[in-house]
């Protein structure tokens, strides 16, 4: 893959406890985002957030392709927001050390600094520029 035109900034999320919180997973994803010059990533905490609702049509999807996870989440979270991952101290390293050596913003506040001047710099296009 070669590197975009535009520089974004991306979210890390959602991380799934049990599920995508390996660290081969947030290596895979944080590689590929500095492959694709991306230019911010933004990572709340290495974890899910459910609220009422959410949590139901997760736990029904759950269910469906990770028979008996569900029941692994209620113990250990409960009714529980933030679920965050057990990994989370080890995979924040990871993705602090991996947008340090390459030059990628990883803290909320200097990505949303650098979104609120990309107007100035690129121009969003309108569909009729094509």
């Amino acid at each position: 893959m070669q590197k975009r035109g535009i520089p974004t900034v991306v979210w890390l999320t959602p991380i799934l406890p049990f599920i995508n919180d390996t660290e081969e997973n947030i290596t895979a994803i944080l590689n590929e985002c500095v492959l694709v010059g991306v230019k911010g990533i933004i990572d709340f905490g290495m974890r899910l957030t459910l609220r009422e609702g959410d949590r139901e049509y997760y736990y029904a999807a759950l269910d469906k392709h990770f028979p008996g996870m569900k029941e692994r989440y209620i113990k250990r979270y409960g009714n529980a927001y933030e679920l965050p991952s057990s990994k989370a101290r080890k995979l924040t390293e990871i993705f602090q050390r991996i947008c340090k050596a390459n030059g990628v913003l990883s803290s909320p506040e200097d990505c949303f600094r650098f979104m609120s001047e990309l107007p100035e710099k690129y121009p969003q296009m309108s569909i009729f520029d094509l």
